[in-house]
């Protein structure tokens, strides 16, 4: 054996020692065991400085002790707060960029254990809400619970029928699992009831996000005039399926919540009405087999509207009317 071999020999257990002690740090932090992470931590630290990122290591070990000192302890608040520590964790973690996702992810599992102890603590397995504004279901989804997810997030709808913002979560708890056409058939329902009002830094699909940042690159909108298009678009460009309506009652629900937008909109024609206006005219459109059940609405005024509103996207959506008929022209 050289002397650069017996050096190396030599060296070869510092680095294991370094190692293990940076390891032991590591899985006592992903266990959430903060006292003894933060001593392994800065013990590390006096032996080999700023060795591994351990500054940064310590910051984010030191944030989760405050925010558990900080969190009420043993009252019906407590699932609550955690929820929003992890809220705030998240966006810590980000902002001193820490972009370790497996430990994040390591901490995340431990953290959620912590938090649903709390819930069933407090019997709030089966609520709708967490706290006024947290759904139990995106609680579950945050924590990769998809099913659970999607059962109480489906639950809430009853309560909460025109939130727009629980069949946004809806539609996200569906696509995380895998379930696409059936996600964006709740990012619909979540579009028509109010575009602005689902969490878009969230919005699972990454098609839907892609529509949105290119009608604000490429056709020059600001984001909420962006956010208000992109069901009409999505709709033209196949990303939304044809919504049938072929119950009488919601049909007649869905003419006459059309004939009130259109009134609002010549008193106040407004960018975001139009916008409203377009993408229920495709839907009235893509129902007028089933119309006749239902009387007040001229198609060709509808039609004509359309064009007025929107030239070149409703130029795009008469040909995408009929490469549909081609299509079934072709099935048959």
């Amino acid at each position: 054996m050289d002397s650069n071999q017996d050096v190396m020999g030599e060296q070869l257990p510092l680095f294991e020692d370094r190692y293990m002690l940076l390891n032991s740090g590591l899985q006592d932090l992903e266990k959430l065991n903060l006292d003894e992470a933060k001593k392994t931590f800065e013990r590390y630290r006096d032996l080999y400085k700023d060795g591994d990122g351990i500054d940064t290591k310590l910051k984010i070990t030191q944030f989760l002790i405050d925010g558990f000192l900080n969190a009420p302890d043993m009252c019906p608040e407590e699932p609550a707060c955690l929820y929003k520590l992890w809220d705030s964790f998240e966006g810590y973690v980000k902002s001193i960029g820490f972009e370790a996702e497996n430990i994040i992810s390591e901490i995340r599992n431990s953290f959620f254990r912590k938090l649903f102890k709390a819930v069933d603590r407090y019997n709030l397995t089966d609520a709708p809400f967490l706290s006024d504004n947290i759904p139990m279901g995106y609680v579950y989804m945050r924590a990769g619970q998809y099913d659970m997810a999607i059962n109480s997030l489906q639950a809430c709808i009853p309560a909460t029928r025109d939130n727009a913002v629980i069949y946004g979560y809806l539609g996200d708890a569906y696509m995380l699992k895998g379930d696409a056409d059936i996600a964006r058939r709740c990012y619909l329902e979540a579009c028509l009831i109010d575009p602005a009002g689902m969490n878009w830094d969230h919005v699972k699909d990454r098609e839907l996000v892609k529509l949105r940042d290119h009608l604000i690159e490429t056709l020059d909108m600001d984001k909420s005039s962006a956010v208000e298009w992109l069901p009409g678009y999505a709709c033209v460009r196949g990303l939304f399926a044809i919504k049938i309506i072929r119950l009488r009652e919601e049909l007649k629900g869905f003419v006459d919540e059309y004939i009130a937008l259109q009134k609002a909109y010549s008193r106040e024609p407004s960018p975001a009405l139009k916008a409203r206006l377009f993408i229920r005219a495709i839907i009235l459109c893509d129902n007028e087999p089933f119309m006749k059940l239902v009387k007040g609405i001229d198609f060709i005024d509808v039609r004509r509207q359309m064009k007025d509103m929107n030239p070149s996207l409703f130029s795009e959506y008469l040909k995408s009317v009929e490469e549909q008929h081609l299509r079934s022209r072709k099935a048959v």
